[in-house]
């Protein structure tokens, strides 16, 4: 039996993420808070919770404006 298959992949580069790596026990955590359904509707995501955690101790240290 022979498989032949061919995949075709494009890809375009519209996004500007950087990849950041975090502790096991912090992804842990972060995992088992947002596993109650009120705080998952304010952040639907790891990404989204992390993002708009820096976000604020960024704002906090004035480092970034409002």
């Amino acid at each position: 039996m022979v498989t032949n298959s061919m995949f075709m992949v494009t890809a375009i580069r519209t996004r500007k993420d950087t990849a950041v790596r975090v502790s096991k026990w912090l992804d842990k955590e972060i995992e088992n808070y947002l596993t109650d359904k009120k705080i998952k509707i304010e952040f639907p995501s790891k990404r989204n919770f992390i993002d708009t955690a820096v976000l604020q101790l960024l704002e906090e240290k004035k480092v970034i404006k409002k």
